[in-house]
């Protein structure tokens, strides 16, 4: 620290005196003797050598110094607060330093930074700490660095962004060299467009004629804003794009403005005296010039297209002997499989076109537009459009049904069940009677009689509750009652019936269902056995009219029912 360092003199003074046996005699170096005090006091300890002595040099004699003060031979110093003498005489402390207690310290409001006193507050290069230094343009105000009035502050200075054409409106942003900052915004010179980062004059330039985005055609020129060809030439399109500026003479030879701008002259031909002009033996036609005579796409006239594969010869469209023209091409309708023995008449997947007819692959016939084996098919079992029933397979051309399934009228038909064919083909059951595993029995709830009949026991007069008991008036529920019937249930012949289940009376006293039908709320409806089926749904057999799965009354045995809807169980 600087008042450290400031000490060292008087320290050497007073180990000089001591060296010296007290109050001895210090040769002075110029003959002159003196002595040195304790206190560091000078004071002329001899006489002078006579002949080294000038006259004008002579010492008028020691300075008195008061208590607290230091003889610095010409002047006292308080050496313990005296900054030209800090801690000794000439020791004086550096710019800014004051000394206090013998030593240089910086002044308050000030701080050592890198060895000078600096004001944190106010230097530029040390502003708020030491080494933090404001950038060029920014001065130090209590602190923190900042630009003056208008200025704003950027990584290379102060800048005012509204005029400052290397910081225009942002401190990244330079205006190019023709233009200028104004507002903050890069400008051109009035008259001028800008365009991008140009400055350019939209009445002459024209490649910004009048507006930016718009350049003259080449060769054109730019007169007040406007693009215009020069004098003898034209402005000519070429596929629909402005071409440049063509000199008029050329319209006479050029064959993309023969004549006129875009004349295009079809492909193959000239341009001679603003006319186009095809060969010798063609024509133009559209876009091209062509020999009608043996040109495909314009045989005998323009636009009259050969089929493919053909030729034209003297202006007409020929097929290759032994071909014909079907669906714009050329075919050999004894081969081709889409036009086999004329035209449109295409053979069926894998069969093949041989000598004008379709042919199935060896096995195979065609039917129906598709090749099938009518050994296996079976919606063409044995020949086309036999269908075997849906339970049934083709087997050697025979439609095959399932045991203990037969084929009937075909279909299959379940012998154990088919109250038309019980047990063996059109052995047909009787109206009250149901076929039970190939036999006919009474319908399910009705018991049969000594004489062969089918009689309900629960409303039978004649057989009520038992076979043989008769009763006077009505049997209700295989009871004999005077009562009447219920509500609910009809006399019929003292039989108390439910009309709309009882299947012999089904609607109407005696309105016997056949065997083949099911009463359902007072009507009698087809049934045909499920067969294959051995609970509801069963899709294979109930589809069409008979399309309701249900179960036969008083059975678990499944049978498809018209009109939608299942009988009672």
């Amino acid at each position: 620290m600087h008042g450290t360092l400031r000490l060292l003199p008087s320290l050497l003074a007073l180990s000089l005196a001591a060296c010296g046996g007290g109050d001895g005699p210090v040769d002075g170096g110029g003959g002159l003797d003196a002595t040195v005090s304790m206190d560091g006091s000078v004071s002329d300890a001899g006489t002078a050598d006579a002949g080294a002595i000038d006259a004008g040099a002579i010492d008028a004699g020691p300075v008195a110094c008061t208590v607290g003060e230091t003889n610095c031979g010409s002047y006292c110093a308080t050496t313990d607060t005296d900054s030209a003498n800090c801690g000794g005489c000439g020791f004086a402390c550096d710019a800014g330093e004051v000394c206090v207690d013998s030593a240089c310290a910086c002044a308050d409001g000030t701080v050592d930074c890198g060895g000078a006193c600096v004001d944190l507050s106010s230097d530029a290069a040390n502003c708020g700490r030491c080494g933090d230094t404001c950038t060029a343009g920014q001065s130090c105000t209590a602190g923190i660095c900042a630009c003056p009035m208008g200025g704003t502050g950027c990584a290379d200075g102060c800048f005012d962004l509204a005029t400052d054409d290397t910081h225009c409106g942002t401190c990244d942003t330079a205006c190019s060299a023709v233009q200028a900052c104004t507002t903050g915004v890069c400008a051109c010179a009035p008259g001028l467009l800008t365009c991008g980062v140009e400055c350019v004059d939209g009445s002459s330039d024209p490649s910004h004629c009048g507006r930016c985005d718009l350049a003259c055609v080449p060769g054109g020129a730019c007169v007040s804003g406007a693009c215009a060809c020069p004098t003898g030439t034209t402005e000519c399109m070429s596929a629909g794009v402005v071409a440049g500026c063509t000199a008029d003479a050329t319209f006479q030879t050029d064959p993309s403005n023969c004549g006129a701008c875009g004349n295009a002259c079809p492909s193959g031909s000239t341009c001679a005296a603003g006319a186009c002009v095809c060969p010798v033996g063609e024509v133009a036609c559209t876009d091209t010039c062509a020999n009608l005579a043996t040109d495909t796409a314009n045989c005998g006239l323009c636009g009259n297209t050969c089929a493919e594969g053909a030729s034209c010869t003297s202006g007409v469209c020929a097929c290759p002997t032994g071909m014909v023209e079907c669906g714009g091409r050329c075919v050999d309708p004894l081969l081709d499989a889409t036009n086999c023995g004329f035209c449109g008449n295409t053979c069926p997947g894998a069969a093949t076109c041989a000598a004008g007819a379709c042919t199935c692959p060896p096995g195979e016939a065609v039917c129906g537009g598709s090749c099938v084996d009518l050994l296996m098919d079976p919606n063409n079992c044995g020949e086309c459009g036999r269908d075997c029933d849906v339970s049934a397979s083709c087997t050697s051309g025979v439609c095959v049904c399932p045991p203990p399934l037969a084929g009937i009228g075909g279909t299959c038909r379940d012998l154990l069940r088919d109250p038309d064919n019980c047990g063996a083909r059109r052995v047909r059951c009787n109206d009250d009677q149901y076929c039970v595993s190939g036999s006919c029995e009474c319908r399910p709830g009705l018991m049969l009689t000594a004489g062969g009949a089918c009689v309900d026991l629960m409303t039978d007069p004649n057989h009520c509750g038992t076979l043989g008991t008769t009763c006077a008036d009505q049997c209700l529920g295989g009871v004999c009652v005077a009562t009447g019937c219920g509500a609910g249930l009809q006399n019929c012949g003292d039989a108390c019936v439910d009309t709309e289940t009882d299947p012999l009376n089904c609607g109407g006293c005696g309105d016997v269902c056949n065997r083949d039908e099911v009463c359902v709320r007072g009507n009698c409806e087809n049934f045909e056995v499920g067969a294959g089926c051995t609970m509801c749904p069963c899709p294979t057999r109930c589809t069409g009219d008979v399309n309701t799965c249900c179960t036969y009354p008083g059975t678990a045995d499944v049978i498809c029912v018209d009109n939608g809807r299942c009988p009672v169980p």
